[in-house]
């Protein structure tokens, strides 16, 4: 925790970037400073700049790319909670399809939702 603000170190690393990017010191497409430089700049673990990092990229305000870095995602880009949503109705929808499965080698029916739609079908 910083003495200065009683916010973690994580946040206010986070909470710098975030007004970067915002001024357009690092515009979309722009590479962030490195884990390291960051280390060095905030006197932090590598630990702390993880969370910082993490935090922006759940954001959806960062990207990194394994091996290159860590950039300023586009605005024109599908917002994460969009993908994050795909992502779970396709998970979601093959559980229900692998517990059909189960039900069927049980000799069970399988039991209908509450509201009365298959779970793919929702939405």
């Amino acid at each position: 925790m910083s003495k200065q603000s009683g916010r973690p170190r994580y946040l206010l690393i986070a909470d710098d970037l975030r007004e970067r990017i915002g001024r357009g010191e690092y515009a979309p497409g722009d590479q962030i400073p490195t884990k390291a430089n960051l280390m060095e700049q905030w006197n932090v673990a590598l630990n702390t700049v993880d969370r910082a990092v993490d935090a922006l990229r759940k954001e959806g305000l960062i990207e990194t790319f394994q091996g290159v870095g860590t950039f300023v995602r586009s605005q024109s880009e599908p917002e994460p909670e969009e993908d994050e949503l795909a992502d779970l109705r396709e998970r979601v929808a093959r559980l229900e399809t692998q517990m059909m499965d189960v039900y069927a080698n049980m000799g069970l029916d399988y039991p209908t939702p509450t509201h009365g739609k298959p779970i793919e079908e929702a939405g």
